[in-house]
């Protein structure tokens, strides 16, 4: 048996309300195809990173001093 029967024979004793959140669960790995993009559900906004790709190419970027460790007690 493949695992796509083992599954959709596990699936058909499930009740709704399972298989409404499987869906869902789904859904949020195939980030709802019909919405468009690139497919990924990520949770950023649409275009966010073709945006602000670049936002700080012109900026002084310079690492501050590093600090001294952390003291704590032994154990």
């Amino acid at each position: 048996m493949s695992t796509r029967d083992a599954l959709i024979q596990e699936l058909m004793k499930q009740p709704e309300k399972v298989l409404r959140d499987v869906r869902r669960y789904l859904e949020s790995l195939t980030g709802h195809e019909s919405k468009g993009g690139n497919g990924a559900s990520t949770g950023w906004p649409e275009r966010y990173f073709e945006r602000t790709a670049g936002a700080f190419a012109d900026e002084p970027f310079e690492r501050p001093p590093q600090l001294p460790f952390e003291k704590r007690e032994e154990w």
